[in-house]
């Protein structure tokens, strides 16, 4: 029986060099041997005109994995603690996103080229993890508008640690390197450019100020896009920092995977709060939750399915592909974030009409004969089923619901019988505008006013939305002014802005994102175009186009609330993806050949 001898593992070392491990005849030597012979392994003769050889990995290493899922995690919980609601909003997220996702790839373009495992390694990689924890820390508080101190004091440091760990581990590997001549000057610039940040970052941090606002935070950007730009061109150096014969492209995939797997865990999180409520889990729901499902499906599917000529490409195409998965990832996040979130709002357009049973005086028999006490215990019973379901979280709440409620009794008796005929006819010039009802009118509309607003602000909190709190927690005068009934009417608004605002956003997202998925597809194409293929694309960015247009609606706020209301906001773009899937997989050569084997037939 033939012996199968591997080699030993070999002892976790302080410093592990990225080179190829030769011995003088140029093949790959025992581990025992190179761990003899590791201080003359290379011929020191000869080298400073040589290139060294680097070792590839096929994959990501464990340690690179961990790494995303640090990245996947960290962004995760932004979007749990800052969600989009309005444009100063959506510019903090935008900005943390990219700082997060630049560091996350500044980071990623040293490990394909020179990662190994050792302790320093280790230790570098445990710096790089805590960065992230950093930047959690700073996410409740990150809002560039507002420019809390000692937050973006923190980000500035963290993004200061950040550059000087990179450039520490270039510098560990320029010592691997050390008998190359020819290989260390691209290492050399590479240092430099995350020197230079570091310290800029360095600086940044002590220019803010308390309750002082200034744009200094905009170099954090500049330097960090600086950066990876700058990381791409040097790359073209030289083969020692060339990212060509890398696992690159892996990395960029898994990373989008693990976004995909992201959005999948928002959308269980949605299912769990709606479940939690009362009649909410029924055909409608299940309909929506199986298109979010099939949604993200389909993106796993079109984005692999169009990377199939492989993870290697020339070196400017394969940065292009790298380079764009930036506004992907960015464009992905907001999508799926805004799709998961439309089950939630599904849910409550449904729950809405609820809210308006009890308000709709058609009982006119009730009416002709009854006294105001009587109305607001019939409406009370209505408003107490209600908050049975969805139990009010606040105090202000209810006492705004036993005001209105207290209200409804100062109308005088006589009114109600002139309600009912208005009810009846629809008629303002009858009974209903005498004098004597004009107060009982107005008294009426706004109780039922009250009511219904400050209900639907109940039924938002249940579902997962708080706006009241956001609101009370601003300290400017106007703010503190609003209580009562104001209070819940400007929470009403601006939980149905947020509402078209996750429609607005999402419908855009979507849209950019298969428009760069279709742009990253042509990046990676290595075989001719084709007339179909042409057409195929042609097609694909007409769907991307017509799924950003449709955020348009935005503005009509009447069509808006239309189309909102109604079943098909999320299963809209479900299709949208399926006719992206279905146009990716139609053989146009197949079906012309079909198409002359038929005339000649």
């Amino acid at each position: 029986m033939a012996e199968h001898h591997h080699p030993p593992a070999e002892k976790l070392r302080f410093l592990s060099s990225p080179l190829v491990r030769r011995d003088a005849d140029g093949d790959v030597p025992t581990y025992e041997s190179y761990r003899k012979h590791h201080a003359c392994k290379h011929h020191r003769d000869g080298l400073d005109d040589e290139l060294p050889r680097l070792e590839t990995h096929e994959g990501p290493t464990l340690l690179e994995i961990f790494f995303d899922l640090f990245f996947a995690a960290n962004y995760n919980a932004f979007s749990e603690t800052q969600r989009v609601t309005n444009h100063a909003r959506f510019k903090a997220y935008v900005g943390y996103f990219c700082l997060l996702w630049l560091t996350w790839f500044l980071v990623t373009l040293y490990d394909v080229r020179y990662v190994t495992d050792s302790i320093f390694s280790r230790l570098t990689r445990a710096v790089h993890l805590g960065v992230l924890v950093g930047f959690v820390v700073v996410a409740p508080k990150f809002d560039p508008s507002v420019q809390h101190s000692d937050t973006m004091r923190a980000m500035s440091l963290i993004l200061a640690v950040s550059r000087a760990c990179l450039a520490v581990e270039y510098g560990a590997t320029l010592w691997h390197l050390r008998h190359f001549k020819r290989a260390r000057p691209p290492i050399y610039a590479q240092m430099g450019l995350h020197v230079v940040s570091s310290l800029v970052y360095l600086g940044v941090a002590f220019c803010f100020r308390n309750d002082q606002r200034n744009g200094v935070y905009m170099l954090w950007y500049f330097f960090s896009g600086a950066e990876a730009l700058g990381s791409l061109l040097i790359s073209n150096l030289s083969p020692v920092v060339s990212f060509t014969k890398t696992h690159l492209m892996k990395r960029m995939a898994l990373l989008t995977v693990m976004i995909m797997g992201d959005g999948i865990i928002q959308l269980a999180k949605e299912v769990v709060i709606i479940v939690r409520n009362p009649d909410a889990w029924d055909s409608t729901t299940i309909g929506l939750v199986t298109a979010a499902t099939a949604t993200i499906f389909f993106l796993f599917l079109i984005y692999f399915d169009w990377m199939r000529s492989g993870y290697y490409l020339p070196a400017l195409r394969q940065q292009l592909w790298a380079g764009l998965h930036l506004p992907l990832h960015l464009a992905l996040v907001l999508h799926l974030q805004s799709f998961t979130q439309w089950l939630i709002w599904s849910t409550i357009w449904k729950q809405v009409r609820r809210l308006t049973d009890f308000t709709d005086p058609s009982e006119d028999d009730f009416l002709l004969n009854t006294t105001s006490v009587a109305v607001r215990d019939s409406i009370n019973a209505s408003v107490q089923a209600f908050l049975r379901d969805y139990p009010p979280k606040t105090l202000g709440m209810v006492e705004t619901i036993n005001d209105a409620l207290g209200n409804l009794t100062t109308i005088a008796d006589a009114f109600w019988p002139s309600l009912a005929e208005y009810s009846k006819t629809g008629n303002l010039e009858g009974s209903i505008s005498d004098p004597s009802n004009a107060q009982g009118f107005v008294t009426f509309v706004d109780a039922v006013l009250y009511l219904v607003t400050t209900l639907g602000n109940v039924l938002f909190q249940a579902f997962g939305i708080e706006i009241q709190g956001e609101l009370t927690a601003q300290k400017s005068r106007a703010q503190e002014k609003l209580q009562g009934g104001a209070l819940q009417f400007k929470v009403h608004e601006k939980t149905w802005g947020r509402c078209r605002l996750v429609f607005a956003y999402g419908y855009i997202a979507a849209g950019s994102t298969i428009a760069l998925m279709a742009t990253l597809a042509v990046v990676a194409r290595t075989a001719p175009f084709k007339t179909w293929p042409i057409v195929r694309f042609a097609l694909v960015y007409l769907l991307a186009l017509g799924t950003c247009l449709t955020a348009l609606l935005w503005y009509d706020e009447e069509k808006s609330e239309a189309f909102l209301a109604g079943p098909w906001v999320l299963p809209t773009i479900t299709s949208v993806w399926s006719l992206v899937l279905i146009v990716t997989h139609v053989n146009g050569e197949r079906g012309r050949r079909m198409a002359k084997r038929f005339n000649f037939r």
